[in-house]
């Protein structure tokens, strides 16, 4: 963290935009080929080839998510919530980040087929609200520090 104890540093801003964007694009291309992508072959229809690659690259991104998670939580969120900083912005945060967290869980290891529908489903929708979310968190904090 920068000397600001509230503004994260630019390595740690990088790897907290950097993942996320991957998380995002990642998401949002699998479920564009997953919907519609599919290829037609001599045996019917079969997802798209990129399907499988998009997944564990997602994946791949949500294990770094948890780690950025991890090292936001230590210094970030501890020290504006002590100091009743962006509280409102930064609980939603906390709280789509957990969603999140469950949702992917979930879509790996629920069996039943009405579990794995509701948990994609709210995966799919707090992931596509995620950008929005973050955005307005860091537009909040920046607002708060300009009038501070």
């Amino acid at each position: 963290m920068s000397r600001n104890r509230f503004r994260l540093g630019r390595g740690q801003r990088w790897w907290l935009h950097g993942t996320f964007s991957v998380l995002f694009l990642t998401g949002v291309v699998w479920w564009i080929l997953h919907r519609w992508g599919g290829v037609e072959t001599e045996f019917g229809p079969t997802p798209h080839p990129w399907n499988p690659w998009l997944l564990r690259l997602h994946g791949a991104g949500a294990m770094v998510a948890l780690l950025v998670l991890g090292t936001l939580l230590g210094g970030h969120v501890r020290a504006a919530w002590r100091a009743g900083r962006n509280r409102f912005t930064g609980v939603g945060m906390v709280a789509f980040c957990g969603g999140l967290i469950v949702s992917g869980y979930a879509l790996y290891y629920v069996g039943s087929e009405t579990g794995r529908a509701l948990a994609s489903w709210v995966h799919l929708g707090l992931g596509g609200a995620f950008p929005a979310v973050l955005v307005v968190h860091i537009w909040r904090g920046r607002l708060a520090r300009r009038l501070k």
